[in-house]
C-alpha cells in the first residue's frame, strides 16, 4: 500500500476539480481500512469490546451504507455474532445505529474530501464533491444517507444529532467561499445553495440515473462563478 504521504503527492499531481474513479474508490479503501482490526482480525466485535469495535464491525460485515433498514436489531446482532442488548446500549435504536454508521462514513469522506481538496475554491470544491459522492463506489452511502433524512423530516427531535452532523458539508463549502473573498452572508448561502443543489442531484441520480442528471450537475457547477459574483447588497 502506498505511504501516506506518497499518497498526498500523488494527489497533489491529479487535476484540482476532480477525481477519478480509480482514485475515489482506492482512497475510500484505504481510509475505511485505516482503523485499527476488531480483535486481529478475527472474531469481528465479542460483547465488551465497545462501540468504536461494533462500528468498524458493522462496516466489515454490511459495507459502507449500513445494514439494510429491513434488518431488526436482533438480525444485525446475529450477523455480527453479538447479543443485540449490545447494539441497544451503545446505539440505543435501530436509526440510532444507522445514524452512527453513517456519521462515520461521512466523517472519513470528510477526511478524504479535505485531504485532495482542502485549499480549492468555492466553485472547484463543489465540483469536487459531486464527482466524490456521484461516483459508484459512495452509492451505498448516499442510500443511507437520504434514508435517514426521511426519517428526520418526520422526527426531527430523535434526529437531532443527525441534523447537526451532515452539516458539515456546508460548512466545508462556507470555508472555501470565505477563501474567495465572500462575505460571511455570501458564504454562508452560498454553501446552503450549493449543499443543497448538489444533494438534490445526488438523490434524482440514485432514483433516476440518466446522462441528463449528470448534465445538469454540470450545467449547475458552471453557473457558480456568476452566482457567486452576484453578491448581496450591504
Amino acid at each position: 500500500m502506498m505511504p501516506p504521504e506518497n499518497q498526498m503527492l500523488f494527489m497533489d499531481a491529479l487535476p484540482r476539480t476532480a477525481l477519478s474513479s480509480t482514485v475515489v474508490n482506492s482512497l475510500c479503501a484505504n481510509v475505511l481500512n485505516s482503523g485499527e482490526g476488531v480483535n486481529g482480525g478475527g472474531v469481528r466485535s465479542p460483547v465488551g469490546e465497545g462501540r468504536e469495535r461494533l462500528l468498524q464491525a458493522l462496516f466489515e460485515e454490511f459495507g459502507e451504507g449500513g445494514p439494510s433498514p429491513n434488518l431488526s436489531m436482533r438480525q444485525v446482532a446475529e450477523r455480527l455474532g453479538v447479543h443485540h442488548t449490545l447494539l441497544t446500549y451503545h446505539f440505543g435504536s435501530r436509526p440510532g445505529l444507522l445514524r452512527a454508521v453513517l456519521s462515520e462514513a461521512r466523517r472519513r469522506d470528510n477526511l478524504v474530501i479535505t485531504a485532495t481538496s482542502g485549499d480549492l475554491g468555492f466553485e472547484a470544491l463543489s465540483g469536487a464533491i459531486w464527482h466524490f459522492y456521484a461516483n459508484s463506489a459512495v452509492e451505498d452511502r448516499s442510500r443511507a444517507f437520504f434514508h435517514l433524512a426521511g426519517l428526520a423530516v418526520y422526527e426531527h427531535d430523535a434526529f437531532e444529532e443527525f441534523v447537526a452532523d451532515i452539516d458539515d458539508l456546508r460548512q466545508l463549502l462556507e470555508a472555501a467561499a470565505l477563501r474567495d473573498g465572500s462575505t460571511l452572508m455570501d458564504a454562508r448561502q452560498l454553501s446552503i445553495i450549493a449543499t443543497s443543489s448538489l444533494r438534490g442531484l445526488l438523490l434524482q441520480r440514485l432514483l433516476a440515473p440518466s446522462a441528463d442528471v449528470d448534465a445538469a450537475a454540470v450545467r449547475f457547477l458552471a453557473s457558480l462563478p456568476a452566482l457567486r459574483e452576484s453578491r448581496q447588497p450591504l
